[in-house]
């Protein structure tokens, strides 16, 4: 037989109420009947490789640690059934009864300080322990709890990473969970444990802190070095690691961003049709940036730089609440979501919320008019009319937290006079583009709120066959044609189809950055309301039959497509520098060509013409020989921040 590694004995040593921890007890008692579908494939020091021969197959890989460092390559994420037959199979290898207690209590309290993260040490450290500590050894496993705990249990060769928790936590608290097991199993042993110094002082920044900002970086410079457009698996899986690093050092300014980027990269290794390394690129240079930033400042780090902490949502005070949209939207990994857009009539500005789910999880949540999807409350509720907020909180990324916390409170409907909306369409037109939006995180979408003009201000909708979406035109008061698209086969051409056919009086088309038509304001029976296409039933004024036999009679004619609006000569100046700049990231090319330098060198001498410093700084960055993937970032930072400045 091959020999096996010792490290495989605490695999063996674990018992049916430690696997339950790790996953269910239910999956155990399916493992038992599985665990003859195992074999070896491959062992050796480093790790240890198993093939389940059922059906669908898979192979699982064990590592040293215990089993929350296995994996496996089936679909389903976590513990699977799959990882619970193999270390079902491993008790059939015979070893020695390793001693678990002794290993916890042989930990470096220095080391689990850090692996812990300096945002769980900090919980860790303020709580005064209460309650008895009960303290369980079991055959390769020992168990910590107390009151008000979930089951803690730690395994042979596993150390504090290899630990695990019950239930569903947040990696900080599932982190500090662990960090206060070990602490009370030291207090209940009459040892000392070790806290880092100014635990829990502001103007002092930890060497864990030192360590995730670096580690951002690298990963950040690395992808370009590689190439946005060879990006694989491996890269997304860079940003996730840094992402996780930032968030367990109470950086959660730059975890989001980390996280968005990651989200971001997988979609452009996967493909993606909606991807693109334009956008990649724009969200890691703002990472970038952050780090970098946070590494230059001084201790105390600025708040603005650090963000919100990762605990509790930060409450935060709005005004009555006008909702302007309401998306439903469906992303290319199957994750799905609602995204809210409402104006604040008090503060004068645009707030967004939005909750969803990943793909393959909670199938009640679906795209619904009807059912509660947001704060508890159903999209029909909220495009009712104006309402306050009960206990709202802000997430760490400036948008409203979603939380069931939060209750809707309605007020009284829409004003029926065209002018409410006017008014309602200049304050929200002449929000944003200010030196507001230029903070690290991506700017929220910005939306525009048309006034279609009384006389034929809203025309029929045409097929663009090679995009495959429909183009409706809609002319404004002051008499420019807007081209609105939206898919061909999405719900929203049966709402707006339902609106040309009935002759709805439309008052105002709320859009976004694409084109799209995200609200609308209607009168309907002597009343308004908001319509949102993506979530509004077709049918929701008129009987079935009637609305679909209008709609079959008036088929979509064909169209040829149309060009963009053109932008103002600032965008066109900043949009050649960004593509020379996607250019070097999306290769990996530390050189420009002839024709990128002449282009480089051309617009800065335009942008110095205009007398904008910080743009024309950009040449001695991307002049460079070789242009190091810092001087990119660098550049598509500056040079992105003048485009959102710019706005047109």
């Amino acid at each position: 037989m091959t020999a096996l590694p010792a490290w495989l004995a605490g695999y063996a040593a674990l018992g049916d109420d430690t696997l339950a921890v790790l996953a269910n007890r239910g999956l155990v008692r399916r493992g038992h009947k599985e665990v003859s579908h195992i074999e070896l494939v491959a062992a050796e020091e480093s790790s240890v490789r198993v093939r389940y021969t059922g059906v669908p197959a898979a192979e699982v890989t064990l590592l040293p640690g215990g089993p929350r460092q296995a994996s496996c390559g089936c679909p389903v994420a976590g513990s699977c059934l799959h990882i619970v037959a193999a270390c079902l199979w491993a008790r059939s290898i015979p070893s020695d009864e390793p001693d678990v207690l002794a290993e916890l209590l042989a930990l470096d309290p220095s080391a689990t300080n850090r692996a812990a993260g300096i945002a769980a040490v900090r919980r860790v450290a303020r709580v005064q322990p209460s309650g008895d500590t009960v303290v369980e050894q079991r055959p390769g496993s020992v168990t910590i709890s107390w009151p008000g705990s979930p089951t803690i249990v730690a395994v042979a060769g596993g150390g504090f990473a290899g630990m695990v928790t019950s239930g569903g936590h947040s990696d900080v608290a599932e982190r500090a969970w662990r960090l206060e097991a070990v602490v009370r199993l030291f207090a209940a042993h009459r040892l000392t444990w070790v806290w880092p110094a100014a635990v829990d002082v502001a103007h002092v920044v930890h060497p864990g802190q030192r360590d995730a900002m670096r580690q951002a970086i690298e990963s950040i410079e690395a992808l370009l070095r590689v190439g946005l457009a060879r990006l694989n698996a491996d890269g997304s899986a860079r940003l996730v690691a840094a992402a996780q690093r930032a968030r367990l050092e109470a950086l959660p300014l730059l975890a989001i961003l980390l996280t968005q980027a990651s989200g971001r990269a997988a979609q452009v290794a996967a493909r993606a049709d909606d991807a693109s390394e334009r956008d990649l690129l724009d969200v890691l240079a703002r990472a970038h940036a952050l780090a970098g930033a946070l590494s230059a400042a001084e201790p105390p780090l600025p708040a603005q730089l650090v963000g919100a902490g990762r605990g509790a949502s930060e409450a935060v005070e709005v005004g009555v609440l006008t909702p302007l949209a309401l998306r439903w939207w469906t992303a290319s990994s199957g994750a799905r979501g609602l995204t809210a857009t409402l104006w604040d009539t008090e503060h004068a500005r645009l707030e967004t919320v939005t909750t969803g789910r990943a793909a393959g999880t909670d199938p009640s949540f679906a795209r619904s008019w009807t059912a509660p999807l947001l704060w508890g409350t159903s999209a029909s509720t909220l495009a009712g009319g104006p309402f306050t907020l009960l206990g709202a909180e802000r997430r760490d990324d400036g948008t409203l937290s979603p939380t069931t916390r939060t209750r809707v409170h309605p007020e009284p409907r829409f004003a029926q006079a065209p002018a409410e909306v006017g008014r309602l369409a200049a304050a929200v037109n002449g929000e944003g583009g200010d030196a507001r939006t230029l903070g690290f995180l991506p700017p929220p979408t910005r939306v525009r709120v048309l006034l279609p003009r009384r006389l034929l201000g809203v025309g029929g909708s045409d097929l663009d066959e090679v995009a495959q979406q429909l183009v409706w035109p809609v002319t404004d008061r002051s008499g420019v044609k807007h081209l609105l698209r939206m898919d061909a086969t999405g719900p929203d051409q049966g709402v707006i189809g339902w609106l040309l056919v009935e002759r709805v009086p439309i008052e105002a088309v709320v859009v976004d950055e694409q084109h799209r038509p995200l609200g609308l304001f209607v009168t309907h029976r002597g009343a308004q309301r908001l319509i949102a296409p993506s979530l509004t039933p077709a049918d929701w004024a008129a009987p079935r039959g009637r609305a679909e036999r209008r709609r079959s009679a008036r088929q979509p004619r064909a169209h040829t497509g149309s060009a963009p609006a053109p932008s103002g000569p600032l965008a066109q100046l900043c949009d050649a520098l960004l593509d020379v700049c996607e250019a070097l990231a999306s290769t990996g090319r530390p050189a420009l060509s002839a024709r990128q330098r002449d282009t480089v060198q051309a617009r800065v001498r335009q942008a110095d013409d205009l007398g904008l410093r910080s743009l024309a700084g950009s040449r001695a960055l991307l002049l460079a020989d070789p242009v190091p993937p810092a001087a990119v970032l660098r550049a598509t930072f500056v040079v992105q921040r003048v485009r959102q400045l710019a706005g047109d």
